[in-house]
């Protein structure tokens, strides 16, 4: 009955064993690199989004002046042309600058959102190896009284 009942204290014991490390590697590794592909999506999927949408305005901007000067037939129209393509470039011109400071943004947002993460992710491994060394303390010292247990019983015999 003795060995019977070592047997389940030695499951029980790996089996909690088991799920402390389980609960470690999520902690350290599936858990932070979930937090990063979450991050790095986002901000592919924001830098995209701002890309695409300067690309089409101008597209669209580039369209609309190819087709304005279609219409040119006098000096008068050929002036009004002239001059909205001044616009457009000058309003392309902001558009290109405002989002370049977006994208520098949401680049530092990003660096900032990268280095939060790396040292949580460092955190929580420092106190787990902090913990595994406690551990191992206790086992190194538990292993020591009950060898100091075991020798005690034999000379005993």
């Amino acid at each position: 009955m003795n060995a019977e009942k070592m047997k389940k204290e030695n499951d029980t014991k790996a089996d909690q064993a088991t799920n402390r490390t389980k609960q470690k590697i999520d902690q350290s590794v599936t858990e932070p690199l979930r937090a990063y592909g979450t991050l790095t999506t986002d901000y592919y999927e924001k830098l995209f989004s701002t890309q695409f949408d300067t690309v089409r305005a101008l597209a669209d901007s580039s369209l609309a002046q190819s087709r304005s000067w279609l219409d040119v037939r006098d000096a008068e129209s050929f002036q009004k042309v002239a001059e909205d393509q001044q616009q457009a470039f000058r309003e392309i011109s902001e558009r290109l600058k405002d989002d370049t400071d977006k994208i520098r943004s949401l680049s530092q947002e990003f660096l900032q959102e990268s280095k939060q993460l790396a040292m949580d992710n460092m955190q929580v491994n420092r106190k787990h190896l902090e913990d595994n060394m406690q551990q191992g303390k206790k086992q190194v010292e538990d292993s020591m009284q009950k060898s100091k247990d075991q020798a005690e019983k034999s000379q005993q015999h």
